[in-house]
């Protein structure tokens, strides 16, 4: 090293050094507090999920919920993969601020030393999250603790193979790789087992000593798949390219920045955005109905351009049925109008342009109610089908005449679809109003309400069916359901 760069050195630790605000102490004093203060959390709530499971033990004794409660943390770790995968395709496993994006740029140079540890990081940090909710609901179906740990370490192998393949997809660049059906497989198998949860039949997942060779066998089998991924995270990150990773990073921050507001809505903006983004032109299609027909019509187009969330709704109708076979009884209605809030959202993104762009609402010549309303026909339309497809599961837990279970049915898909356009219509938090002072800083008065907008609105519209879960109270709920949606879409 020449004297040069010495001197460069010491001016820079210099500078490091002169700059710092936590030392050495104090950083092991924080570390101290965040590992117990971990242990003690994790204790109680070991604790709580032991009880749990001696709860369930003793008041799940018959056929139908034994064999849902087996398939508990299948189900759970399932949709959990689902969901971690999906979000890895769309931001992408390795993802780079703006800033570092400034410095990818398009030239012939190794990228891999910069991009190297997200890529291994990302992978990794998939097994921290599976893992805790692998041994949590294992522990709530009452597994031994060999098979419990058994089932914690392979789900989370199983989501760090999926980072890792689909960190080879982005790297590859190809749009039709096999990774990418790791979201939607993990789906369907979600429904196979709530299919056989709503069908009654017995699943033949044994946790016996005999069956334990072959599944450690299969855990050793996906570690070392995830160890190739690893090594093989050298060569893919080297091939990343500033158009494959820049996306992420400027997804991140607006995600970020809605999250600190609690504003799920602008998070979901974000989202689609993103998406539209990444899917580039589409097809224009002309002609179609004239007036506000001509919205409604705008949707049925968008459902030919995305039939996966048509199928996604409708596989959803095994929830009901699989909740109604081991006993639901009338929380039925409750499950079915929460499913329908969640499902719907993405059907609303036309009422969502015209709750947000004031402007453009106004361009149309018709009262702001009416325009409003006519961007909720088609998703009213698929809930109420929805809601009355899970009308047969009610049969199976009430005893009442099939017209009331029919009006059960239509009124838990109203009671959906009001939630969903209560959602999508809310208000951003108005930093105009009085601030509560919190150690936070001013917080508005709606900040916190918007995280539980929506799920009032559910429990609103299908509490008159819990109490009384007859025609009557099906009428009382969709009486409500209207007049919420009537209220929302006419408010300015």
């Amino acid at each position: 090293m020449t004297t040069e760069a010495r001197e460069l050195w010491a001016d820079i630790r210099h500078w490091r050094r002169s700059r710092r605000t936590l030392s050495v102490g104090e950083a092991l004093q924080d570390l101290y507090i965040g590992v117990f203060a971990v242990l003690m959390l994790g204790s109680m709530l070991v604790s709580v999920l032991v009880n749990l499971s001696d709860v369930g033990d003793r008041a799940c004794v018959a056929a139908d919920c034994a064999a849902a409660r087996s398939l508990l943390p299948w189900l759970v770790v399932g949709t959990l993969l689902a969901v971690l995968w999906s979000l890895a395709r769309m931001v992408g496993p390795v993802a780079v601020s703006p800033g570092v994006a400034g410095w990818l740029v398009p030239t012939p140079v190794d990228r891999g030393e910069l991009l190297r540890g997200r890529a291994r990081g990302t992978v990794l940090l998939a097994a921290a999250l599976v893992a805790p909710v692998a041994a949590g609901t294992a522990t709530l179906a009452g597994f031994d603790v060999p098979v419990l740990v058994l089932f914690a370490v392979g789900a989370a192998g199983l989501a760090s193979y999926g980072v890792g393949a689909l960190v080879h997809a982005q790297a590859v660049g190809r749009r039709r790789h096999p990774a990418l059906l790791l979201g939607p497989v993990s789906l369907v198998a979600v429904a196979t087992g709530l299919a056989a949860i709503a069908l009654s039949v017995e699943p033949t997942l044994s946790a016996g000593s005999g069956a334990r060779g072959p599944a450690l066998a299969g855990v050793v089998l996906v570690w070392v798949g995830v160890v190739v991924a690893l090594l093989r995270a050298r060569a893919l990150t080297a091939r990343l390219r500033r158009r494959d990773v820049a996306p992420g990073g400027v997804l991140v921050p607006g995600l970020g920045g809605a999250l600190a507001t609690l504003d799920l809505a602008l998070m979901f903006d974000v989202l689609v955005a993103h998406a539209t983004a990444r899917r580039g032109l589409v097809r224009s299609r002309r002609g179609g109905p004239h007036g506000l027909a001509a919205l409604a019509w705008r949707d049925v187009i968008r459902l030919r351009r995305h039939p996966g969330r048509v199928l996604l709704l409708a596989g959803s109708l095994l929830v009901p049925y699989a909740v109604a076979a081991v006993g639901g009884r009338v929380v039925v209605v409750l499950v079915e109008v929460l499913v329908c809030f969640v499902l719907v959202v993405p059907f609303l993104v036309a009422l969502r342009v015209l709750t947000r762009s004031s402007g453009m609402a106004r361009m149309f010549p018709t009262a702001l109610g009416a325009t409003r309303a006519a961007a909720v026909v088609v998703p009213g339309v698929l809930l109420l089908a929805h809601g009355l497809l899970s009308a047969p599961a009610l049969a199976r837990t009430l005893d009442a005449p099939a017209g009331d279970l029919a009006l059960l049915g239509a009124a838990s898909g109203l009671g959906g679809l009001a939630a969903g356009v209560r959602w999508v219509t809310g208000r951003p938090p108005d930093y105009g109003r009085p601030l509560i002072s919190t150690p936070a800083g001013g917080v508005p008065t709606n900040l916190y309400g918007s995280a539980l907008r929506g799920f009032d609105i559910a429990v609103l519209t299908a509490l008159p069916m819990l109490l009384a879960p007859t025609g009557g109270g099906a009428v009382v709920s969709a009486l409500l359901s209207v007049g919420v949606i009537g209220y929302l879409c006419g408010r300015k």
